[in-house]
């Protein structure tokens, strides 16, 4: 009988416990709904687009990190001067989607610039640049670190280009 109360009681802890700890669980999950979940070093987080702005006549598209592009110009871009600064010292990487579609002169996909002076940003996996400045178009990704003198503003910009649903997702980590 003894021996019976005992697994009982036991039994009643082992679901008591664990409702608790489903339910603080569940407690975390709701309340990094929007937010991804850091379990390591190779999680990327969203890089978010919204209060980006576009110049040159390039059209864009943006829903959180992913923008789609297109447009005939001479030169446009994508910029923003709203970057945390926060991510100085963050590696960012760009996924380049669909460039098989659009037209790039002499092969020229895009540059990356950063702060109020629009210095030219060296990706860290790219080791010849295009005229000393811009990306080939046969990447698809793209990785750069934004240094310590980061003031918040990064921008993409395209030379001489015909963007068909050029698709760019951005991440960090």
């Amino acid at each position: 009988m003894m021996k019976r109360k005992g697994i009982v009681l036991m039994v009643f802890l082992i679901i008591v416990l664990g409702g608790c700890l489903t339910n603080q669980n569940q407690i975390n999950v709701n309340s990094n709904e929007n937010k991804q979940i850091i379990n390591g070093p190779n999680v990327n987080l969203k890089l978010d687009f919204r209060g980006w702005y576009q110049w040159g006549g390039i059209e864009v598209v943006s829903r959180d990190n992913i923008l789609t592009l297109n447009g005939k110009f001479n030169t446009a871009g994508y910029v923003t001067e709203q970057i945390p600064q926060s991510l100085k010292g963050r590696t960012i990487i760009l996924e380049i989607q669909n460039t098989e579609a659009s037209n790039f002169f002499d092969d020229r996909m895009l540059k990356i610039t950063i702060n109020k002076n629009d210095r030219l940003i060296r990706p860290l996996n790219i080791p010849n640049l295009i005229e000393g400045e811009y990306i080939p178009s046969n990447f698809k990704q793209i990785e750069f670190v934004l240094p310590d003198d980061f003031d918040g503003k990064l921008g993409f910009v395209f030379y001489q280009a015909e963007l068909k649903n050029l698709q760019i997702t951005a991440t960090y980590k």
